[in-house]
């Protein structure tokens, strides 16, 4: 029974082409894991600038499972208030839609804390809405 070469070029560059997505996604992951790890070596600091620093670095890697773990887990030990409105405010800054129950609880979190300090939230979401409904001014003629 012989193999139709027809059969074998599609197979091959499918091959190829699965090779050349994990050679392009799995080290980005790995950066990505090794970046968190330090990060969250960062957030047990006792310097209070270097945790606000790698907290904005963490949310700005954005928010995923592992980043809102990362987070969560640093706020239960985090007593400082500014610490916990900057993050906070990061969250709010940087969130993305998730349907992820630790993403979701994470920036509830950071509305309530944000409502607590008295800083007007609405005004952040309005800001996000209006970038998403901006449109391209119409051409002269």
């Amino acid at each position: 029974m012989s193999v139709d070469p027809v059969l074998i070029v599609p197979a091959a560059l499918g091959a190829l082409a699965l090779v050349a997505l994990l050679v392009w996604r799995l080290p980005r992951r790995w950066r990505v894991r090794r970046r968190l790890r330090s990060l969250s070596r960062q957030l047990d600091s006792f310097d209070p600038d270097k945790r606000g620093r790698a907290a904005a670095a963490v949310v700005e890697l954005r928010l995923t499972r592992c980043t809102a773990n990362v987070l969560t887990h640093s706020l239960t030990r985090e007593e400082d208030r500014r610490l916990r409105f900057a993050i906070a405010l990061a969250v709010v800054r940087n969130s993305e839609r998730s349907r992820r129950r630790r993403v979701r609880q994470l920036r509830k979190w950071s509305v309530e804390e944000l409502a607590e300090h008295g800083h007007p939230v609405h005004q952040g979401l309005e800001w996000k809405r209006s970038q998403i409904a901006w449109r391209a001014p119409a051409p002269q003629s």
